[in-house]
């Protein structure tokens, strides 16, 4: 097979590596170690930011590199994250109308985060009829009525702004489950939150009105 580099240029090579410190087997040690990833070369760290970022929000600590939130009429971008125990949170999916949400990469924008967390759940009726029809593997769905806390907080400072509890009866049984093998069965079902509450809830914090 031919090789990619021709041999001129691998005789420069050499006389580089010959001439120039730190480029040959072993280096420089007081180079140091490259930075990682994320980190300038200074020890700064990136400006982009990540849902991640915002969760200590939630837990009472404001993330400074957020937006500054003044309160008035205009669009103020809302973040909305989610927790089952009220200490890890990740990303909640709430459909807002246009320009409402801040999303990724532009979460510098972020001005409020809005933290979904559910206190209680209630075990109902169970559903079967679930099946894989790939692997033929069935289960049954447990349905409940929960219970959650929605608080408003400033991103930048977590002040907490507005505090509401939503009942959620358990329902019907949804249409469509997904289970893995290290699931329980019956899989617990915790209905949601309906999106035109949230946004009631939201909706005078982010557009000031």
């Amino acid at each position: 097979m031919t090789s990619l580099v021709s041999l001129p240029r691998l005789a420069w090579l050499v006389v580089l590596l010959a001439l120039v410190p730190g480029l040959a087997c072993g280096g420089d040690e007081s180079a140091g170690d490259a930075p990682a990833e994320g980190v300038s070369a200074a020890g700064e760290a990136s400006d982009e930011l990540f849902d991640s970022d915002y969760a200590q929000v939630c837990r009472g600590t404001g993330q400074p590199r957020a937006a500054a939130y003044t309160p008035g009429p205009g669009i103020h971008p809302v973040l909305t994250l989610r927790s089952d125990d009220g200490a890890s949170f990740s990303t909640s999916i709430a459909t807002l109308p246009d320009g409402w949400a801040a999303a990724w990469p532009d979460l510098e924008r972020t001005e409020l985060v809005v933290c979904a967390v559910r206190r209680s759940a209630t075990p109902g009726r169970v559903c079967d009829g679930y099946k894989d029809d790939d692997t033929g593997v069935e289960w049954s769905v447990q349905l409940h009525d929960a219970v959650y806390d929605y608080t408003v907080r400033n991103a930048q400072t977590a002040e907490v702004l507005g505090e509401k509890s939503f009942e959620v009866p358990a329902g019907s049984c949804p249409m469509l489950s997904f289970f893995d093998d290290d699931e329980p069965s019956p899989q617990p079902y915790y209905p949601p939150v309906a999106d035109g509450q949230v946004e009631l809830f939201v909706r005078p914090f982010v557009t000031g009105a």
